[in-house]
C-alpha cells in the first residue's frame, strides 16, 4: 500500500514536472516570440526614423537653400540697385561738369522749351549765376518772342542750392527744372532702359 501510494505520488510529481517543462517551453516560445516581435517593431520603427529624420534634413536643407537663394537675390538685387543709382549720379556729375559752352546751350534749350509765357523769373545756383552773361539773356528772351512769347524773362540775384538747371517762378508758383529733379522726375521710366544698358 505505501508502495502503491509512493507510485501515486511519484506519478503526480512527474506529471506536475511535465505540465511545469510544457508551460516553461511555451512560456519560452511566447517570450521569444513577444521579443522578435518586439525586434521587428524596433526595427520597423528605426526605418521609420531613419526615413523621418531624413525627411527632416531634406526640409531643412531645402529651407536653409531658399532663405540662402532669397538673401542671395536681395543682395543681386541691392548691388544693381546700388549701381544704378551710381549711373544716375554719375549722369548728373557729367552734366554740371561739362564745359560752359555746351552747358549754356543745354540751359537755353530748357528754358526755350519750359518757359511758358515768357515772364518768368529765373532762379540759378550760385556757381551758374557767374556765367550767365546779358549777351545770353538776350538771346534767350529774343528767341522766347520768335516762339510767340513774351520777352520778358527775368534773372534772379538770388541763388538756390542745385547742381545744374534752374527754377522758374511765375505768380508766387515755382517749377523745379533743376537736373536733379528732371532727372528725379524721368527715373522711372529711365531705370529700366539704364538696367538693360547695365545688365544685358
Amino acid at each position: 500500500m505505501k508502495e502503491g501510494a509512493e507510485k501515486i505520488t511519484q506519478r503526480i510529481l512527474d506529471d506536475a514536472q511535465a505540465r511545469a517543462d510544457s508551460i516553461k517551453a511555451e512560456a519560452s516560445e511566447k517570450a521569444k516570440a513577444v521579443e522578435d516581435e518586439a525586434r521587428k517593431r524596433a526595427e520597423r520603427k528605426k526605418e521609420e526614423l531613419l526615413e523621418q529624420a531624413g525627411k527632416d534634413a531634406e526640409e531643412q536643407k531645402r529651407r536653409i537653400l531658399g532663405v540662402a537663394q532669397l538673401e542671395a537675390r536681395k543682395e543681386l538685387l541691392a548691388a544693381k540697385q546700388e549701381m544704378i543709382e551710381e549711373a544716375f549720379q554719375k549722369s548728373l556729375d557729367q552734366l554740371t561738369s561739362m564745359d560752359e559752352k555746351p552747358y549754356l546751350a543745354i540751359i537755353r534749350e530748357m528754358l526755350l522749351n519750359l518757359v511758358e509765357s515768357g515772364n518768368e523769373t529765373v532762379i540759378f545756383s550760385a556757381r551758374d549765376l557767374e556765367i550767365i552773361s546779358d549777351g545770353f539773356w538776350k538771346d534767350v528772351n529774343k528767341a522766347l518772342v520768335d516762339k510767340g512769347k513774351e520777352g520778358n524773362l527775368k534773372l534772379s540775384r538770388e541763388s538756390r542750392e542745385i547742381k545744374g538747371g534752374f527754377i522758374l517762378q511765375a505768380g508766387g508758383v515755382e517749377m523745379n527744372c533743376s537736373f536733379e529733379a528732371l532727372l528725379e522726375e524721368k527715373r522711372d521710366q529711365l531705370e529700366t532702359e539704364v538696367a538693360n544698358i547695365l545688365f544685358e
